[in-house]
């Protein structure tokens, strides 16, 4: 479609009219500068369109407008490159044309008085709340927050309480934060509560202070906001604060990221911000207004709210809710290292300075997300390129592209920094980068400078970096780097991080296992060294180990006895670390020393009890202690559970789903959920007991109720209670079935165009025949997504039935858990009712594609069960010709040979496969008759099918 763009004149005099300064009220950068050549200018001026430059696409569209106007300096407005990208974000929601015309007739006003005024700088900007934005799009975009978000953003009225008590009491006070904390709104908001009481707000320009500046009251009840205080010289800030009074309040904020020295603030009313809290309350407002949310998350190409469980906007909020920082929560939810891509696109072709983000990214993965300073980074970079412009360059690259936290500098996050280094090492490197890259990371993993942070180095390149894997094991650096670890590490109590980097070594390369076998009594000598730092890291070391089959590991009485008192001895808290390296450590114990350890429990009279730990909602340690101890140990576990049964049940009374999600391991694994799911039986009479007398302690009530307040992420959990009950009280599930909230569970899936995995799973739980709620449910669903399956069908199978008839499709699953068992025994029962033979021919033809899908499927292990052949064998009796259909295309012929090759050589039932899949091709198929034959020649075999031997 046709673009109406500005003539070049009026580029240039739409800059004039507002001084080469961005028209944006809140940003106001000039555009135009010298550069770092002498003879040329640095221009970041943009002309943009306030009405969009198509006729009815793009942002702010006005179909009404002529080309004449719609190219006309009236459409135009002067920008820096920053905010024009903003503006047209999100379709340019959030930024409606008269907000523009606004900011542009603003900015012209702004700079009229800059030429005519007798001192073109002021020391007081004021702040009068205008173009405020309504909606969250600008916090989402994480561009920074200021006055103009005082409404579009959640408001933590707390603090806002605090700080105006203060201010009132002391005419001054200081928010305190660490960077994206949410300082720098949260002083807007303080601000804009006081303009709603007819203060006038004053922003002081830091640049204009001097020694003896004493600040003086613009005008009456005035509040003067200083952004970012710690960047002022301490006098220049102490002048400020001791010039407050009662008609002229100031109020700061403060970075303590970036800040050395905060001592003076003592000397002042402080409040300090807590991002936790700030978390806590964007989680609440976001899931308030997720469907808002997830509408703006849309519009930047993000998935929501639909099949895939990971995606709905309820997981991604939940996700970015364990980020530390409100901008983190903002950055998580709207997947800002998307841009990585773009930001790699764009310094790759300039002179390769995508090399900065790139090992920006790799100090990251070694220092655990923490940085290193930029003097570090410029001196590895002098390795890939020592030209002095190209290093200047650099250092603008990280200024502009990173963030700097302590003086430290890093990606703008972990998730960032691990895309650009996918994306980078995806692409077709130059043998430079790849070396310089390789070289970097064996510098870092040879010094202990970054030691914490070698395991996770190793595991990136382990899977990320297969080239710098093969290069690393083949220069020998791998091995060097075991045998300097081994040799030099007298001790791990100190340096857990040992024990973490060389179990990376072992799965890195096997060959580390050579060395490790020269002197296996380090790894004794570790056990015995055992403490709280190292417990977990030694028992995923020994799980490695087991893996790798390793045989001389040898773990004895002593150790075994080490161990167990030192959790016995532990912290309450810590005791999960050991019993975990216990459970570990059994891989390598005889029988002598299993007995062993049993006996201890009754030495020690070790016990535990719900009611010691520490956390009062339910007890995720006695979960896990009891999940580890018990294979060493099933008497005790069993007599812990007799004893502790009653208050495990008053928890999960008290609140189900907070107390379920720290005794998981208690339902999941000890009782057996996880294994009803897999389809293993669960055989010991003991557990079974004690589970049963669990399930009849619960409340009814209780369960209901605590569904009425979970959000779509919990219905999995939701779920393991109901498997739970299912094993062992159905009587109380058939109760909690009839009575169960259905509505609500239907408003919880309601936007899905599919029934999703979990709802599906907790519908089948529930299945109650004999409950008018469940089936007018089960009846609803069927109704909203238009076709009957198998779980359908046995649920509600009069109406499915009834559908089926009526003409509703239903849904043959080639791979679902019945491995088509089921599928087989319900359209022969199909066929027995009045007009069934005609119903099942529709019904297969009505899954061409699913047949199809299932015969050529190439994953390695979908043709090996009687019962899929079986079904296949009966859809080729009745509809013989719908194979006449798949094989009409050539390609997909061509497909099945390729497998049939494969399966050939393969089990039993697997050729028995391949010899009806050649059937297929010979009887429906005219485009391979010479491969065919040549297969027949090669497999005399295969000719031995005679399909009447199946009908």
């Amino acid at each position: 479609m046709a673009r109406h763009n500005f003539l070049e004149s009026d580029k240039r005099l739409l800059a004039e009219r507002v001084g080469f300064h961005c028209s944006n009220p809140s940003c106001g950068v000039s555009t135009i500068g010298p550069s770092i050549n002498a003879n040329e200018r640095e221009y970041v001026g943009v002309a943009a369109h306030i009405y969009s430059a198509s006729v009815d696409n793009g942002p702010r569209a006005n179909p009404s407008l002529t080309e004449e106007q719609r190219s006309s300096i009236s459409n135009a407005i002067h920008l820096c490159n920053k905010c024009s990208t903003l503006i047209d974000k999100n379709n340019g929601s959030g930024y409606p044309a008269e907000i523009l015309f606004g900011w542009k007739s603003y900015s012209e006003e702004v700079a009229k008085s800059r030429v005519y005024a007798e001192k073109p700088v002021v020391l007081y900007k004021k702040i009068d709340f205008q173009f405020l934005e309504k909606d969250y799009s600008t916090a989402l975009s994480c561009s920074g927050l200021n006055e103009k978000n005082v409404e579009s953003c959640p408001i933590n009225n707390i603090v806002i309480s605090d700080v105006a008590n203060k201010l009132n009491l002391a005419n001054k006070c200081i928010l305190k934060g660490c960077s994206g904390s949410g300082k720098s709104l949260l002083t807007y908001q303080v601000a804009y509560s006081f303009y709603k009481q007819g203060y006038a707000i004053f922003k002081i320009s830091k640049e204009l202070l001097s020694n003896n500046f004493t600040p003086v009251s613009p005008q009456e009840k005035s509040v003067l906001v200083i952004d970012d205080a710690q960047i002022l010289d301490s006098k220049h800030l102490e002048s400020i604060l001791s010039g407050a009074h009662k008609d002229c309040l100031v109020l700061a904020n403060w970075n303590s990221s970036t800040s050395i020295d905060d001592g003076f603030l003592r000397n002042y009313p402080v409040i300090e911000i807590s991002p936790v809290s700030q978390v806590k309350i964007l989680k609440e407002y976001c899931l308030k207004h997720k469907d808002q949310i997830s509408e703006k998350l849309k519009l930047i190409g993000l998935k929501t709210n639909k099949k895939n469980h990971h995606d709905r906007i309820e997981a991604r909020i939940f996700r970015a809710s364990r980020e530390s920082t409100p901008w983190l929560f903002n950055y998580s939810l709207t997947e800002g290292w998307h841009g990585a891509k773009q930001d790699l696109d764009i310094l790759e072709h300039n002179q390769k300075l995508s090399m900065v983000i790139v090992t920006v990214a790799i100090f990251q993965f070694a220092t655990l997300d923490n940085g290193v300073s930029k003097q570090t980074i410029l001196t590895a970079l002098k390795k890939f390129n020592t030209d002095n412009q190209w290093l200047n360059k650099a250092d603008s690259v990280l200024r502009k592209y990173c963030v700097s936290i302590e003086s430290n500098v890093k990606n703008k996050h972990y998730e960032y920094s691990r895309r650009v280094l996918k994306i980078f090492l995806s692409k077709k490197n130059s043998v430079d980068e790849l070396e310089y890259l390789i070289d970097l990371i064996a510098t870092i993993l040879k010094t202990n400078t970054y030691l914490n942070g070698h395991s996770n180095l190793l595991e990136f390149v382990m899977f990320d970096f297969r080239r710098g894997q093969y290069e690393l094991n083949k220069r020998g650096i791998i091995e060097d780097v075991t045998s300097s670890l081994l040799s030099n590490t007298v001790s791990i109590q100190n340096e857990p991080a040992n024990v973490t980097k060389l179990n990376s070594l072992v799965r890195f390369n096997k060959d580390v296992l050579r060395l490790l076998e020269k002197d296996s009594s380090i790894l004794e000598k570790w056990i015995l060294d055992v403490c709280r730092k190292t417990a977990y890291q030694l028992g995923n070391l020994i799980n490695t180990l087991c893996n790798e089959d390793v045989k001389f590991l040898t773990v004895s009485q002593r150790h075994i006895k080490t161990v167990f008192y030192a959790m016995v001895d532990s912290d309450i808290d810590d005791r999960p670390r050991f019993a975990y390296l216990l459970n570990r450590m059994q891989f390598f114990v005889d029988d002598k020393g299993r007995n062993y350890g049993k006996q201890l429990f009754d030495i020690s009279k070790f016990n535990i009890n719900v009611s010691s730990f520490s956390n009062d909602t339910a007890c995720y340690q006695f979960s896990k202690l009891i999940d580890e101890l018990a294979h060493i140990n099933s008497d005790w576990a069993d007599e812990q559970i007799k004893n502790n049964i009653d208050e495990i049940s008053e928890l999960l009374n008290r609140d189900l789903m907070n107390a379920y999600s720290s005794l998981s391991d208690l339902i999941d694994h000890y009782f057996g959920v996880t294994s009803a799911i897999l389809g293993i039986k669960f055989a010991d009479s003991r557990i079974k007991k004690r589970a049963k007398y669990l399930a009849r302690k619960l409340s009814t009530s209780s369960i209901l109720q605590a569904f009425e307040n979970i959000e779509t992420v919990d219905v999995q959990n939701y779920g393991s209670i109901m498997i739970f009950l299912a094993l062992y009280d159905k009587n109380k599930l058939k109760e909690i079935s009839d009575k169960f909230n259905y509505q609500r569970l239907f408003e919880l899936y309601k936007e899905d165009d599919k029934l999703d995995h979990y709802h599906r799973a907790l519908i089948a739980i529930l299945q109650n025949s004999d409950s008018n709620n469940y089936r007018d449910y089960v009846a609803k669903i069927i109704d909203k997504y238009n076709y009957i399956d198998e779980l359908f069908l046995l649920l509600s199978p009069e109406y499915s039935l009834q559908k089926i008839k009526s003409g509703m499709r239903y849904r043959v699953d080639f791979g679902g858990r019945s491995e088509c068992k089921n599928e087989l025994f319900i359209l022969t029962e199909i066929m027995k009712e009045d007009g069934g033979i005609l119903l099942v021919k529709r019904i297969i033809r009505e899954n061409i594609n699913e047949i199809s899908d299932a015969i050529l499927n190439k994953a390695i292990n979908v043709d090996k069960t009687k019962s899929k052949f079986s079904l296949l064998i009966f859809i080729h009796k009745y509809v013989p010709s719908i194979f006449d259909e798949i094989f009409r295309e050539k390609d997909k012929g061509s497909v099945l040979i390729e497998k049939i090759y494969r399966l050939i050589k393969g089990t039993k039932q697997e050729k028995i496969y391949a010899q009806f899949y050649t059937f297929l091709l010979k009887s429906h198929s005219s485009h391979h008759i010479s491969q065919i034959a040549k297969i027949e020649t090669k497999y005399s075999s295969i000719c031995r099918f005679d399909i009447r031997r199946f009908d």
